[in-house]
C-alpha cells in the first residue's frame, strides 16, 4: 500500500535526493540553454552575421521554459490522477523533517513490536532505529527501550527456567520407567501433585496465584489455547487485558473478556495462526490477514490491537471509552452495537458474559 510506503523513512530519503536532482535539473539546464543562446549570439557579433542563431533561439528558449515546467507538471498530473493526494504527500514529506517524523514512528513502532513478543531479536532492531534518531525524541524513547529491555531479560529468565523444568519433568519420567509398578504408581502420584500446584514450570504455565504472565501469554500457542476449558480460557485472556490495562488503561479487562469469549466462542474458534480471538478484520491495516482476520505474533499482541482499536477510533468511540474510565462495565458494554455491525444483540450478550462470570473482578 502506497501509504506505508510514503511512512518509509528510507523511501522518503531516496525521494529526497530525486526532487534534489529534478530542483537542479530545473535551475540549470535553463541556464545552460539560455547561456547557449547568448553564445551564439556573441559569436553572430563576432562573425558579423545576426541571422544564423536566430534559427535555434525559440527552440531553446521553448526547451527552458518546458524544463523548468516539469516538475510543476507532474505534481499537477499526480493530483489529478491520485484523488486521495497519498503520492502528493509522499512528496510533500520528503523533507528533512518530514524524514525525521518517519524514523520516529518507526521506532516506535519497533519498540512497540519489542514489547508485544519480548524477543531479543525485536529489541536489537529498535534499539539500532533509536540509535539512528538525532532529535528531541531520542532521550524519551531511549528510556522506554531500557524498560522493554528488562522485560526481555525477564522473559528470557522464564523461558530458561520453563525449558529447564521442561527437561528435568522428562528426565524424572525417564527415570521413573525403569522402576518397578509400585515405584511407578508413587512417581506418578508425586507428578499430579507438582503439576496442579499451579507451578509456572508445569504444563499449564500458570503462575501460583492462578495468573499468566506476560511472557507466557506470548508464548502460549493456538493448540494450547483451543485446549482450554471456559474457565481456563477466561483466566488466560484476562491476564493479558490486565497487563495491557495496566499500561495502557483504555479498555477495561472485563469487556475485553467477555468479547473474547463471544467472538472466539471460548478460544475455540478463529483464523488459525491469526492469533485473534476478538474478531479484529479491518484494523490495524499493516497487519496481514489470514481469512478475513488480522494476524497478530501472539495472544498478548492481539489483546494489545483490542485497546488500540478503540483508541484508533475515540471519536466513535467516546461514550464507551468515557464508561470504561469511570469503571462502568455494563455501561461501557451498551455502547458496543457498532463493534458488530450495529447488531441489536451483541451489547446485551456482552453484559450477560460480564454478570454470569462476574467478570468485574478483574477490573480491580
Amino acid at each position: 500500500m502506497i501509504l506505508s510506503i510514503c511512512d518509509s523513512a528510507s523511501v522518503l530519503k531516496v525521494m529526497r535526493i530525486i526532487i534534489i536532482l529534478i530542483k537542479a535539473i530545473r535551475i540549470a539546464v535553463p541556464i545552460i540553454l539560455i547561456v547557449t543562446v547568448i553564445l551564439d549570439y556573441l559569436k553572430a557579433v563576432t562573425d558579423g552575421d545576426l541571422s544564423a542563431p536566430t534559427k535555434g533561439v525559440v527552440r531553446k528558449l521553448i526547451a527552458a521554459v518546458l524544463v523548468f515546467l516539469v516538475p510543476t507538471f507532474v505534481r499537477i498530473t499526480i493530483k489529478l490522477v491520485d484523488t486521495s493526494n497519498e503520492y502528493y504527500k509522499c512528496i510533500e514529506n520528503a523533507t528533512s523533517e518530514g524524514i525525521n517524523n518517519a524514523q520516529v514512528s518507526e521506532a516506535k513502532q519497533y519498540i512497540l513490536n519489542a514489547k508485544n513478543t519480548l524477543r531479543r531479536g525485536n529489541l536489537q532492531i529498535a534499539q539500532r532505529a533509536v540509535a539512528k534518531l538525532d532529535s528531541a525524541d531520542k532521550q524519551s524513547l531511549s528510556a522506554e527501550l531500557s524498560k522493554v529491555e528488562k522485560e526481555v531479560e525477564q522473559a528470557e529468565k522464564e523461558r530458561k527456567a520453563a525449558a529447564d523444568a521442561t527437561a528435568s519433568l522428562r528426565d524424572s519420567q525417564r527415570n521413573s520407567s525403569s522402576n518397578n509398578s509400585s515405584n511407578n504408581n508413587s512417581n506418578n502420584n508425586n507428578n499430579n501433585n507438582n503439576s496442579s500446584s499451579g507451578n509456572p514450570s508445569g504444563p499449564s504455565g500458570v503462575t501460583a496465584n492462578g495468573k499468566y504472565t506476560k511472557t507466557q501469554i506470548i508464548d502460549m500457542t493456538e493448540d494450547q489455547v483451543r485446549a482450554m476449558s471456559n474457565s481456563e480460557f477466561i483466566d488466560f485472556i484476562a491476564s493479558a487485558a490486565q497487563l495491557v490495562y495496566r499500561e495502557y488503561g483504555g479498555v477495561l479487562p472485563s469487556v475485553t473478556v467477555a468479547q473474547a469469549c463471544l467472538e472466539s466462542g471460548y478460544g475455540d474458534h478463529f483464523e488459525s495462526t491469526s492469533h485473534n480471538v476478538f474478531g479484529l478484520h479491518g484494523y490495524p491495516s499493516e497487519k496481514p490477514l489470514v481469512s478475513f482476520l488480522r494476524k497478530f505474533d501472539n495472544f498478548y499482541e492481539g489483546t494489545y490491537y483490542h485497546y488500540a482499536y478503540f483508541e484508533a477510533y475515540s471519536n466513535v468511540y467516546g461514550d464507551f471509552l468515557a464508561a470504561c474510565a469511570n469503571k462502568n462495565a455494563m455501561q461501557a458494554a451498551s455502547y458496543l452495537s457498532r463493534y458488530a455491525g450495529g447488531s441489536s444483540t451483541y451489547a446485551s450478550n456482552i453484559q450477560s458474559l460480564i454478570t454470569q462470570y462476574d467478570l468485574t473482578k478483574y477490573d480491580n
